[in-house]
């Protein structure tokens, strides 16, 4: 296994516990933000793992904010990080993941890029245009033995969620609706979504279910989105 972070001494724990049940892994230091960084960092990890199977886009920076409110450099860097850090991953590792199918691409995106809430306008935006992209790039690669999935999670108990935003602001009724995710659950849910060929999946089930009532009843949607206080500032 091969990991990749700009703070890669974070990701030695994660090594450590790979390499106690017996797996290699070796970490690398990166920003997915960087387009050469990636192609580099793409040769170095195909060279170390031989056979390069599967590749997990995963990096996101957080934003809370009215989206009018916010810079061009606070829009630029969520946007490089989320929408281009996953471009630049994918278009890195396919050269590779096609020389040994089966392969996959899995990607972890949000909730957010299905259902609305104030303050969440470049966030949200950065997380939809993944999707776009991964819906067409599924088409793309179809034919060439490298599945496409991805997993729209909510709020999940990672560095974003504990150090702010916007979870912990939402009223008590609001955050008994869409429960905080452990990280181990939205691995578990990529991973069965790629070996079942691909596609994607909204977790939990309370949040797969708000995004279709959204879908086919958006006023009554954000009806309930503002009587539950979901998204106030």
């Amino acid at each position: 296994m091969a990991l990749v972070s700009r703070n890669p001494d974070e990701l030695e724990l994660v090594a450590r516990e790979v390499r106690g049940v017996g797996g290699e892994a070796a970490v690398f230091a990166g920003d997915v933000a960087d387009a050469q960084a990636m192609d580099d960092l793409a040769q170095q990890a195909a060279s170390w793992l031989g056979r390069w199977q599967v590749v997990v886009a995963n990096a996101g920076v957080g934003f809370h904010g009215e989206g009018w409110r916010a810079s061009p450099e606070e829009v630029g860097r969520v946007v490089s990080v989320n929408f281009l850090g996953v471009v630049n991953t994918i278009r890195s590792a396919v050269p590779y993941l096609r020389q040994h199918n089966p392969s996959a691409v899995g990607v972890v995106s949000s909730l957010s890029a299905l259902i609305p809430y104030r303050g969440g306008g470049v966030y949200a935006a950065s997380k939809a245009a993944i999707n776009a992209y991964l819906s067409c790039l599924k088409l793309d690669l179809r034919g060439t033995g490298i599945a496409v999935g991805w997993v729209c999670p909510g709020p999940v108990a990672t560095g974003m969620i504990v150090d702010g935003v916007p979870h912990r602001k939402l009223p008590p009724l609001a955050r008994l609706a869409v429960p905080i995710l452990k990280p181990e659950k939205v691995a578990r849910t990529l991973l069965r979504v790629l070996e079942r060929g691909g596609g994607s999946k909204v977790i939990p089930w309370q949040a797969a279910f708000f995004a279709r009532f959204y879908q086919h009843m958006p006023r009554l949607a954000e009806w309930v989105l503002n009587v539950t206080g979901s998204g106030t500032p």
